[in-house]
């Protein structure tokens, strides 16, 4: 690959993840809301972008350990 297009990857990388950066602080900026979370027994508050960073984080988790158990082989 030449020069001028690795660096023209990288500026593009680059762009695209300050955009995504930005959209990332706007949607947690409009998702500051207390929401009642009521789990089992327990019932509490917190802001709705920690409820949705906790589910997308355990749903990491449970794919990351699926695909552990599976031993990393690609689904056919």
């Amino acid at each position: 690959m030449s020069e001028g297009v690795r660096g023209f990857m990288e500026k593009s990388r680059l762009i695209v993840a300050a955009v995504l950066g930005g959209v990332l602080v706007l949607f947690a900026m409009q998702n500051l809301a207390r929401v009642e979370l009521n789990v089992l027994f327990w019932s509490f508050e917190a802001r709705r972008i920690v409820v949705i960073g906790f589910s997308f984080a355990i749903g990491f988790a449970i794919g990351w350990l699926v695909r552990g158990h599976r031993g990393g082989r690609p689904a056919r």
